[in-house]
């Protein structure tokens, strides 16, 4: 009963919008070109040699697909979002590799990082031991210097002179 009458109601809007449609896709055709401005002065049967083709190409279509309601458009939208979609995960693939890279240059910079601080604190405490020799030799040459002048003057001074 109910269901029954549903079914045809839906099945008559099916149609109906199936059948608008392809009157939308013929008027389309035809005001695409030169015909509209022709129309106004067309005698009968004068478009039947230039838009005759195109209306069965257009019929032959409609009884070939089955699919003048949209349906192919629906797919090419499909089609066009799985495409994007697909161009979307390579970026993210993409985005991870270069993230993959900037973590291994990142570690390796940090281990380049801790490697010159070690070294440079191994050179540092050996120009400390460097400078603290020159120090020392500086001190025992001034103090063997300071001797001399020491034994100089003691000997001008006639210290060790034998009395």
């Amino acid at each position: 009963g109910k269901t029954k009458k549903l079914s045809k109601q839906w099945y008559q809007r099916r149609v109906r919008g199936i059948s608008f449609a392809f009157l939308e896709k013929v008027k389309q055709r035809f005001f695409s070109g030169a015909l509209p401005q022709r129309a106004a002065n067309a005698k009968p049967y004068e478009f039947r040699r230039d838009f005759s083709p195109v209306l069965s190409s257009l019929i032959l279509q409609h009884n070939k697909t089955r699919d003048i309601d949209g349906m192919s458009d629906l797919h090419g939208q499909v089609e066009d979002v799985k495409g994007v979609m697909n161009e979307n995960i390579d970026k993210i693939l993409q985005r991870g590799e270069n993230l993959e890279n900037l973590e291994r240059k990142t570690s390796e910079l940090h281990l380049n990082a801790n490697r010159f601080q070690t070294k440079a604190v191994r050179l540092r405490r050996r120009m400390w031991w460097q400078n603290q020799k020159v120090v020392v030799s500086l001190v025992i040459i001034g103090i063997i210097l300071a001797g001399i002048v020491a034994l100089v003057i003691c000997w001008q001074e006639g210290v060790f002179k034998k009395k």
